[in-house]
């Protein structure tokens, strides 16, 4: 299974942390951030690529950014 990595800012919601796991695709990450709070925001790694940026909404609802595309 793909490993993964979540890393957080320090930030006025919380603290900075990391937290890795596997899955079977990066969407596993959403049973991890259950209890993360609205404006949290979280990277997204798969290995050493930059998959995304996570941010949930005050309905409770997490939105991805996707990194720009870099032609390669």
């Amino acid at each position: 299974m793909p490993e993964y990595l979540l890393t957080f800012d320090d930030d006025d919601i919380g603290e900075p942390k990391r937290v890795e796991f596997t899955g079977d695709s990066p969407a596993a990450a959403l049973t991890l951030l259950e209890n993360e709070g609205p404006r949290r925001q979280v990277k997204l790694w798969e290995g050493d690529k930059l998959l995304g940026a996570l941010m949930r909404d005050r309905n409770g609802v997490w939105h991805l950014d996707e990194p720009p595309m870099d032609g390669s």
